[in-house]
């Protein structure tokens, strides 16, 4: 695997989450990166293979944090690249699909915040390739629950770190204000993807 760098993200348009809120998100993010390189550099090394036990083992570590940091970093980009500040009105493609699968956008906001409500980490509304459908689904952890061939549309970080600085123990504002920074555009893009 080759090393990773850490992207960047404008946070200059995103309203309700102070800059040390933010700041410390992203940082958090830079460490799964950190994380993920240092693993990497270990599985090149042919003495992690001497000893191969799902009890207890280098290389069973090594690929139980290969997984947990690789899908907390892409959550996390996907996170941060839909959370702008922009274009915070549904619209287009996205607008129509939601009405046909939920009714209302209103519907549809309403059980994406209860699923976040009710998961420790992740809630994401995907377009499944396998079955040809979109439905909302959540996430306890990074590497828990993560759905195959389920192309993520929009990606909500639900763990406490993502909003204790600015909203306390309040997910419900924290979602709340999610959905104002929401941006449409980049949920259009990546449904567009899945229409071509």
């Amino acid at each position: 695997m080759k090393k990773l760098e850490p992207k960047n993200y404008n946070f200059s348009n995103v309203k309700y989450f102070s800059p040390i809120q933010l700041s410390e998100h992203y940082q958090l993010y830079i460490n799964y990166i950190n994380c993920l390189n240092q693993v990497s550099a270990d599985l090149k090394n042919d003495r992690i293979f001497n000893k191969c036990s799902s009890n207890y083992s280098d290389i069973r570590s090594a690929e139980k944090s290969k997984t947990f940091c690789f899908d907390s970093i892409k959550l996390h980009e996907l996170y941060f690249e839909n959370l702008t500040g922009n274009n915070n009105r549904p619209y287009g493609p996205f607008e129509r699909i939601v009405i046909e699968n939920f009714g209302s956008y209103n519907d549809f906001r309403d059980k994406f915040k209860c699923i976040g409500l009710s998961m420790r980490g992740w809630v994401l509304f995907c377009y499944d390739r396998y079955n040809k459908e979109y439905y909302i689904y959540g996430q306890d952890s990074h590497d828990c629950g993560v759905m195959l061939y389920a192309d993520p549309l929009i990606v909500a970080d639900v763990y406490e770190h993502a909003y204790m600085i600015d909203f306390g123990t309040n997910r419900s504002l924290y979602l709340d204000a999610f959905f104002q920074n929401l941006d449409f555009k980049v949920v259009n893009q990546r449904l567009k993807k899945n229409l071509e």
